[in-house]
């Protein structure tokens, strides 16, 4: 539909179209705003994008990173915080996955 259309009948249509639309609230922009944030480091974009595929532990993040431990244990601590993954114990290792609203933002297509 052509933006602000100059047809009395059409601009009519597109004021309702605009009235009808779904709008997020500030909160919602606010939490995507900062899981934006936390994915905007690269090495966070990386581990996202490696647990998109499967869980890792740290041991494995490392290998596949080519990245020191200490620094991917923090941001998965940072992406932990601010709840774009999670975690669980299995045997001796904690392994991290993405929670489902940041997968979904993630493999989106529109």
């Amino acid at each position: 539909m052509k933006c602000c259309p100059a047809d009395r009948e059409l601009k009519e249509e597109w004021e309702q179209y605009l009235e009808h639309e779904i709008a997020l609230d500030e909160d919602e922009i606010d939490h995507m705003c900062n899981v934006f944030k936390v994915l905007g480091n690269p090495i966070r974009l990386r581990i996202a994008y490696h647990l998109l595929k499967q869980d890792y532990c740290v041991e494995a993040l490392v290998r596949a990173l080519k990245e020191k431990q200490n620094l991917v244990s923090h941001h998965l601590s940072v992406m932990k915080k601010n709840g774009v993954v999670g975690s669980f114990k299995s045997s001796r290792y904690t392994y991290y996955r993405l929670n489902r609203e940041i997968r979904n933002m993630l493999i989106r297509k529109t």
